[in-house]
């Protein structure tokens, strides 16, 4: 291959064409015009020794105007066109760039068709769009959830409202101690309905929250061993009740970064949700304890027990199922709590789970991002 033909390969190779300008519109084809110049210009055109360009370039005839100021300044650096597209004969459309410069002493316009990055460009824009499209159609789906979750919330809360009107104006009237027991019977279940109402509310509600963009901004994002030392603190009078202990893991370094992925309020509540199912489980005389562990990118934030454990016939996974509940007569009212955790959790990029520890408790844990990561 002599220089000539390596000339013209580079140039077709590199999607460009290089002319000198004459005058008057007028240009001299420097090496052979690669394939989409022949596509614009034709054949014979493209391979006359002079050629007017802006014949068959409508949008290029404005440029080579410019680019005559440019050459007649005899300015340094480039005129740039900007990019257009122009079709070809068989109606398929071309992206193409231009700009004039002094090479050598000589006024040269270069031709460019930068394809690849114009096909680039509008997959962009298009990845955009179609990203904007399912934002609109998960806000869609979003408020949908929102009004049937207010429709629920009220056709089961209104029968119930009458209900306990009706037993408040009954406890007014004189009773026997057979008729007494039946009505705090019936005041029970519907405080516990109530309370199921609540929390179902509460569930989907975050459900649909967790669904928002969650910011990863270290600044803003929650500190999850903070986290924990206010679920201790919360729950101090709790456990004393019951004759028990909750407790930082002395193993904990606070002043370290422990910013997650997530939302505080929401972080929050996940610990409460953990720590009432280890209240639930814990003996007289037992520690509970929260602490976080380092993970690399993640953080690893768990709720030690020091109860019977868990049965081993269990599927651990199913606990984090909607309204699954344990077994025994300490389990959960609901089954919502630990769904909660799991729908937060995973919404938020991590993991949760449970396992027993050795020699005796349970280990609940759950897996988040850094929020710098």
């Amino acid at each position: 291959m002599n220089d000539d033909s390596m000339y013209s390969a580079v140039l077709e190779e590199q999607r460009l064409a290089l002319f000198e300008y004459l005058s008057d519109g007028v240009f001299r084809p420097i090496g052979k015009p690669p394939a989409f110049c022949r596509e614009i210009l034709g054949d014979d055109a493209a391979h006359a020794e002079q050629i007017r360009l802006g014949d068959s370039m409508p949008f290029l005839d404005n440029f080579i105007a410019d680019a005559e100021e440019f050459w007649n300044a005899e300015s340094a650096g480039r005129a740039e066109s900007g990019a257009w597209v122009e079709k070809t004969a068989d109606g398929r459309e071309l992206a193409l760039e231009a700009s004039a410069a002094w090479l050598a002493g000589r006024k040269i316009l270069l031709l460019q068709n930068p394809q690849q990055r114009y096909d680039e460009r509008v997959q962009v824009l298009q990845t955009a769009r179609d990203s904007l499209l399912e934002h609109e159609k998960l806000l869609r789906e979003i408020q949908k959830k929102e009004i049937l979750l207010h429709c629920i919330v009220h056709d089961l809360s209104q029968p119930l409202t009458a209900i306990r009107g009706s037993l408040s104006l009954l406890k007014l009237q004189s009773m026997g101690p057979e008729f007494k027991k039946v009505m705090e019977i019936a005041e029970r279940q519907a405080e516990r309905q109530e309370t199921m109402i609540r929390g179902i509310l509460q569930a989907f509600s975050a459900e649909l929250a967790a669904q928002q963009v969650i910011t990863n901004d270290p600044s803003k994002a929650p500190d999850i061993a903070r986290c924990a030392q206010k679920a201790v603190e919360a729950f101090q009078n709790a456990f004393k009740e019951r004759g028990a202990r909750i407790a930082l893991s002395p193993e904990l370094d606070l002043t370290r970064p422990w910013r997650v992925s997530g939302e505080e309020s929401r972080a929050l509540r996940i610990f409460g949700n953990l720590v009432e199912n280890a209240l639930r489980h814990c003996p007289a005389g037992s520690t509970v304890t929260l602490g976080t562990i380092d993970d690399g990118d993640f953080v690893i934030s768990f709720v030690d027990d020091e109860g019977p454990g868990l049965p081993e016939d269990l599927n651990a996974a199913r606990l984090f199922d909607l309204f699954a509940k344990g077994k025994g007569e300490r389990a959960g009212k609901a089954g919502l709590g630990l769904y909660f955790c799991k729908m937060t959790v995973e919404r938020w990029g991590g993991t949760i789970g449970c396992e027993n520890r050795a020699p005796v408790g349970a280990r609940f844990w759950f897996r988040l991002p850094r929020a710098s990561s």
